[in-house]
């Protein structure tokens, strides 16, 4: 591949529609989120409706905390009409697939350059407890 293929495909950002499902709905979860924030609205009660209990939307809010507390720089989160995944967003989705899997060493290879162990588990254990949340019949 030339370099400046390879430099276009490392720049490219991903479609939210070709993200893996679980991972396109954090994505979206989270725009949700950080816009009902801005307003000062409560988001829980939407994504209580979202996925049926509250107890996922508990969890994906300590999901969001424990990212906005540990993460090195702000994570970048694109707008609700954004079709396009920011990498921070791409990132997540790709975390949420490795936690949904208990696929702790690709999970630690995604996220070992920017983030330490104990910051890498905090957020591994919030994301596990939202999948799990998710789950029927597994919490």
């Amino acid at each position: 591949m030339q370099s400046s293929a390879l430099i276009r495909r490392l720049a490219e950002q991903l479609m939210i529609r070709d993200l893996p499902e679980e991972g396109a709905q954090a994505v979206l979860a989270l725009r949700y989120y950080i816009v009902c924030r801005r307003c000062e609205h409560d988001p829980l009660p939407e994504l209580e409706r979202r996925w049926g209990t509250i107890l996922p939307a508990r969890c994906f809010r300590r999901v969001v905390e424990a990212i906005g507390h540990l993460w090195p720089d702000p994570f970048a989160v694109a707008p609700p009409c954004c079709p396009r995944a920011s990498f921070d967003e791409a990132l997540l989705a790709a975390m949420v697939g490795a936690a949904s899997r208990r696929d702790r060493p690709q999970y630690d290879w995604l996220t070992a350059e920017m983030l330490g162990h104990d910051s890498r588990e905090m957020i591994f254990v919030a994301l596990v407890d939202f999948i799990r949340a998710r789950a029927p019949g597994t919490v």
